[in-house]
């Protein structure tokens, strides 16, 4: 089984109802004394949650199998939320639900989990939150699976032609209200400002109304942009970015609701990055840029930047912060932060150098960023490592854990 990075497409690149007698679903650490029940969860289905005073983070981390372990990163207590099967294909999340794609003889399904952990952008603030992980139930569809989006709102693509587009605020319905929406995706479709951001034919992205239509009378939908072959999609604190063979094209919504449509594209002569990332809700995203180093796209700025590297890069993720670092992991398997121009402000040891000198399990290397920490697989050894962004140091190393897939959650 082939499952892939962490928010990417199945069977290509982000949960479950599962029958119990099937799975198992252990409960995560109680919600502490001081956590407040959530009368207002800001218009998300809080699902018996309460508010917490600081982000409830854990790893969602799947084996080869598709057996999921949450990793509690404040007690590091590991909870088994499904155990593995044969049928699995893919594993995908979008920051709180866990996607579990099942192919069984040709009937494709996807089980979805609630981890019960996420955190609401609220202005100047936040509010977080943390329950206990249940059920929600499955999806049905034929082909292969993209899971995409992100926040209140994600989009669930089948191969087949249908796009079930799931609603956080409603999550206790949200699988049998579903609305399905008839689309030939070839790329991630991603739920925003009300519509839905659909690739299709290869060449382009088409803004449609949430039931699918484009001949509403809705001054958006109908809307859409060139886009060659488009590989990836984030959600940032701007608009939605997506990358194209000519370089990405963002999504942003005026005053109004109308949803604006821009291109930045590569500088002429670039080596396109096809996949980009960073953290949730900032304004920049990096990926890698061949054998050069990495690009860094300061969305706000529609600005791509070039940080040049004395070394390959094999995986590129923007902090977001105010001095636009980028965390980097090297071809010598070390963990790299870096500054706007490409210098190196920090260096790791080289901790994953066996993981990516084999190439069976270079691509299964992935780097996970928050604040102060980069999380990185060492298919190797079956171990996470938590760097430290400040200096580079291992703080912390979860073993016997098989990491194919892995997301931060809370």
């Amino acid at each position: 089984m082939n499952l892939p990075p962490s928010h990417r497409t199945a069977s290509v690149a982000a949960a479950l109802a599962l029958l119990l007698g099937a799975t198992a679903c252990a409960p995560v650490a109680t919600p502490p004394p001081s956590a407040s029940a959530a009368p207002d969860a800001h218009g998300i289905d809080d699902g018996g949650a309460a508010e917490v005073p600081a982000p409830a983070t854990a790893l969602v981390i799947a084996d080869r199998r598709g057996g999921v372990t949450l990793l509690d990163l404040d007690t590091e207590e590991r909870s088994e939320l499904t155990r593995g099967r044969h049928d699995v294909s893919g594993v995908f999340g979008d920051g709180r639900l866990v996607y579990r794609a099942l192919d069984e003889e040709g009937a494709i399904s996807v089980e979805v989990i609630d981890t019960a952990r996420w955190t609401v952008p609220h202005g100047d603030h936040t509010h977080s939150f943390l329950g206990r992980p249940r059920v929600l139930g499955v999806l049905d569809g034929e082909g292969d699976v993209r899971v995409a989006g992100g926040g209140r709102l994600t989009s669930v693509s089948f191969e087949g032609g249908e796009v079930v587009v799931i609603a956080h605020d409603e999550l206790a319905s949200a699988l049998t209200d579903a609305p399905r929406v008839t689309a030939a995706a070839t790329g991630p479709v991603v739920p925003f400002a009300g519509h839905l951001l659909i690739p299709t034919g290869g060449e382009t992205i088409e803004v449609l109304d949430v039931a699918g239509d484009s001949s509403t009378g809705d001054s958006s939908a109908g809307a859409g942009a060139a886009c060659a072959e488009a590989s990836d999609a984030d959600v940032t604190r701007v608009g939605v970015v997506f990358t194209c063979g000519e370089g990405a094209v963002l999504f942003t919504r005026d005053v109004g609701g109308v949803i604006a449509v821009e291109t930045v594209p590569h500088p002429e002569g670039a080596t396109p990055a096809m996949l980009l990332s960073g953290r949730p809700d900032r304004p920049d995203l990096a990926g890698t840029a061949g054998d050069r180093g990495a690009w860094l796209l300061d969305v706000r700025q529609r600005q791509w930047m070039l940080l040049p590297s004395d070394v390959p890069l094999l995986r590129a993720s923007a902090l977001g912060d105010d001095d636009s670092r980028t965390v980097a992991i090297d071809a010598e398997g070390r963990v790299r932060v870096l500054a706007a121009d490409g210098v190196v402000l920090v260096r790791s040891e080289p901790v994953l150098a066996a993981s990516v000198a084999d190439s069976a399990l270079r691509d299964r290397v992935q780097l996970i960023i928050d604040a102060r920490h980069a999380y990185v697989t060492d298919p190797a050894t079956g171990a996470v490592h938590e760097i430290d962004l400040a200096d580079g140091r291992v703080t912390r190393t979860f073993a016997e854990l098989d990491p194919w897939f892995v997301q931060q959650v809370g």
